[in-house]
């Protein structure tokens, strides 16, 4: 029996949406490398700051909002 990856886990916030009482997305992935891809993604298309962490809630990477012109 195969056993399932451990899932990583990028956390995008936006605080201010919705009136103020914000929004999140959660992904969870597989691969430690795509989802950092995917964060850094996020980040540049949104303008939002995201966080990638393991299955222990610990931090992989954080990346800043990007500026959007």
């Amino acid at each position: 029996m195969s056993e399932k990856p451990t899932p990583i886990t990028v956390h995008v916030s936006n605080p201010d949406a919705f009136k103020g009482e914000g929004s999140v997305i959660l992904l969870e992935l597989a691969d430690a490398a795509v989802a950092r891809k995917v964060a850094r993604k996020v980040a540049e298309e949104t303008g939002r700051g995201v966080t990638v962490r393991d299955a222990d809630m610990v931090l992989i990477e954080a990346i800043a909002p990007a500026k959007i012109q």
